[in-house]
């Protein structure tokens, strides 16, 4: 790999040319831990966000007390629980596959 600034042959895994300092577009690993761990919170409060959005939703939409109530909200707390382990995963799993 060569330096866009100087033209100098670097190190593949290199931040910056050891020539002239300029930063390559290579992210150093603790810069994509960090944007791993960012988007794992994202993707937290992103499926509590949803999950809450689609409880108030469902229980406009229910009479409280019926049996149709009752089997949305088990349904609900299956999904939500399932959305906030799995929605974190995913993006976890998608930033560490695109560096």
């Amino acid at each position: 790999m060569f330096c866009q600034k100087c033209g100098s042959e670097i190190s593949e895994n290199a931040a910056y040319c050891p020539n002239c300092g300029c930063a390559t577009n290579k992210k150093t690993d603790a810069e994509n831990e960090i944007d791993n761990q960012s988007k794992t919170i994202v993707g937290f409060f992103l499926g509590l966000f949803l999950g809450i959005i689609g409880l108030i939703i469902g229980l406009c939409l229910y009479k409280s007390g019926t049996e149709s109530s009752k089997s949305f909200l088990g349904g609900w707390f299956f999904a939500f629980i399932i959305s906030i382990i799995v929605i974190p995963i995913i993006l976890a799993l998608i930033s560490i596959n695109l560096y």
